[in-house]
């Protein structure tokens, strides 16, 4: 989830090409990043019969009117004589929590409807275009002429709902990993300290990551060294999260209670990953303890560490839809290791910590040669104060 810089709106009337009005209209998408899962973000903008701007409007959050609407529903017949309507994502043709966007469409004197992508649920896929084109309006999936606009709108448009799609594709929790490291790779001394790596500002930026994903993991030495709140602290955003821990032989559920996971975040809303052969254990411990997280019992691999492809799938049978894995430097190795993130967020500091005394954040990867390097797709760099990030997909 890249937080883009939003595009300014353009005064009413300004002619837009097909380009510059899905462009704005995925821009738009992303202002509902924090508050539309499980759905996915959506925008759409809405030109005149001349092409000129008219309005926009983006899914706010879950369960609220889709993007469609919010960008209809002020303009007369009228306005909409001929419009044409841009949407980052084909129109829904079902009856869920809202009303069907593409059935509201179709009684509009619209000209032309352009959606980025087919719709992947199967509720919709195909469904949505097909109402609109019985109702006389041209459906068609977004392409430009010029071949490299062409590319990067839809790399952007798959961007934007990235983990709807991957969701609705696989069937499987959609994967970010987020590190801080110095210049040189190394995310904490040997001894674990980390804090702090980077600024105020990369970190104010990491909170809003937070309120991207429904939830947050981390393993078990996080847990230990730092008793981290793991919650979203950001000026503008009001949002409970969730918290994954990743803690095999359940060595730190005993003092769950005693831990700023227990006092800030609903014991519902905190996930103890543990390993099928401790179930006997960890039902002693927790009759032990006044609240107790939800626990999830992970097949293990041959070594004993945690399967965490079955990990996944425990989440997802959750309701899990998204994770944002924040650390340490052992866990977040594994999950590249294991080929399981989808997208990264990488934050380096202006700082050297040195290898000799530290610990980097891909130790347990191994690549035998420079074809098995592993490609970050599509990277896009952005600064915050001092700080510099890279984020890319898998």
């Amino acid at each position: 989830m890249e937080s883009i810089k939003h595009i300014p709106l353009p005064e009413r009337g300004t002619k837009l090409t097909e380009e510059q009005a899905m462009k704005l209209a995925i821009s738009e998408a992303y202002k509902g990043a924090t508050r539309v899962s499980p759905n996915p973000l959506v925008g759409s903008v809405v030109l005149d019969a001349q092409g000129g701007f008219l309005a926009c409007g983006h899914h706010e959050f879950y369960g609220g009117p889709h993007a469609e609407v919010n960008a209809l529903k002020n303009l007369s017949s009228a306005e909409l004589k001929d419009a044409h309507v841009f949407v980052t994502l084909e129109p829904c043709a079902h009856e869920g929590k809202t009303p069907s966007c593409a059935k509201m469409m179709a009684k509009l004197p619209l000209k032309k409807v352009t959606f980025g992508l087919i719709d992947p649920n199967p509720l919709v896929a195909g469904q949505g275009a097909d109402i609109l084109r019985n109702a006389g309006i041209d459906a068609e999936v977004f392409s430009s002429a010029d071949p490299k606009e062409d590319r990067e709108i839809k790399t952007l448009l798959e961007e934007v709902c990235e983990a709807f799609l991957w969701n609705f594709r696989e069937k499987k929790v959609f994967v970010a990993l987020k590190m801080a490291s110095s210049l040189d790779g190394q995310v904490a001394l040997r001894s674990g300290e980390s804090q702090w790596i980077t600024g105020p500002e990369s970190r104010e930026y990491v909170h809003y990551l937070r309120a991207c994903y429904d939830a947050i993991l981390v393993g078990k030495g996080t847990i230990d060294f730092d008793n981290p709140s793991l919650n979203v602290r950001h000026p503008e955003i009001n949002k409970k999260n969730k918290v994954v821990v990743i803690d095999g032989e359940a060595e730190l559920l005993h003092r769950f209670t005693d831990l700023k996971l227990a006092q800030i975040h609903a014991a519902s809303d905190v996930f103890w990953c543990v390993a099928e052969d401790m179930k006997e254990n960890v039902e002693k411990t927790l009759k032990t303890l006044s609240i107790a997280p939800q626990i999830i019992y992970v097949k293990t691999n041959v070594g004993g560490d945690l399967n965490l492809e079955d990990l996944l799938a425990q989440l997802h049978l959750k309701g899990l839809r998204s994770v944002m894995v924040e650390g340490g430097a052992f866990t977040a190795s594994s999950f590249i290791d294991q080929g399981l993130v989808n997208r990264i967020y990488m934050f380096q500091a202006p700082i050297i910590m040195g290898s000799g005394g530290s610990r980097s954040w891909t130790e347990t990867v191994r690549v035998p040669t420079m074809k098995d390097k592993i490609h970050v797709k599509n990277p896009r760099y952005l600064t915050f104060g001092s700080d510099f990030m890279i984020t890319g997909t898998f």
